[in-house]
């Protein structure tokens, strides 16, 4: 009798040890799957970005009342100075940062008029809080904002953020090579992680991200 209790006891430590066995291996295959999941997520989203960046949606219209102009790459200043004297529009913000052109300051092409403003923070953000905020005071109703080829989606986001209806977006392409070309999509691909961080129209994005950001900008 004791030897068939003994015996119960053992199979009863069996059953439990593979029990537990069993749910260590469910709950291994459940994380699996939704880390997997999460991957597929981020890799499609990811793909979702990358083809935006290299093909993005301009919106332009035939004029507007303003055009914000973002301080970005060499040929911005031509290209609002070529859409202003076409008639697109008589008004230019132009975002003049430290150190960045302001050629367009000193002159009224096609007869615009000017109004130079500096950005606060430093960043594509600070222009677009600082810009709509100038164009509201103007009293500006319909917006355009230029900016180059890789630069324009994660533009339309952060201004239509701080503007209350839609920024149409016109694009010029820099003259750069291949190397250019690729920076600008491995940095425009970095800068959406702070963009979807960063929610609010003046939202801050955490330092552990915009450190490494701020450093590729610096490395260029």
């Amino acid at each position: 009798m004791e030897a068939q209790a003994g015996g119960g006891r053992g199979r009863d430590a069996r059953v439990q040890r593979l029990r537990k066995t069993t749910r260590q291996h469910c709950g291994r295959r459940w994380i699996l799957r939704l880390a997997g999941l999460v991957v597929i997520v981020f890799l499609g989203v990811g793909a979702v970005l990358a083809w935006l960046t290299v093909n993005p949606r301009v919106n332009p219209a035939p004029t507007v009342d303003a055009m914000i102009v973002l301080s970005t790459q060499a040929g911005a200043h031509d290209e609002a100075r070529r859409l202003a004297e076409e008639g697109v529009t008589d008004l230019l913000l132009v975002s003049t940062p430290e150190n960045a052109p302001a050629s367009l300051c000193q002159e009224s092409p096609g007869g615009a008029t000017v109004e130079c403003f500096v950005p606060e923070p430093t960043t594509t953000q600070g222009e677009a809080i600082v810009g709509t905020e100038l164009a509201r005071q103007l009293g500006v109703q319909s917006l355009g904002v230029l900016t180059f080829d890789h630069h324009i989606e994660r533009s339309r986001m952060l201004v239509e953020r701080c503007w209350e209806s839609e920024a149409h977006l016109y694009e010029f392409e820099p003259e750069r090579g291949r190397r250019g070309y690729v920076y600008d999509f491995a940095y425009a691909m970095a800068a959406y992680a702070k963009t979807f961080l960063t929610p609010g129209c003046s939202s801050e994005p955490p330092e552990w991200l915009q450190t490494p950001i701020d450093r590729l900008k610096l490395g260029r």
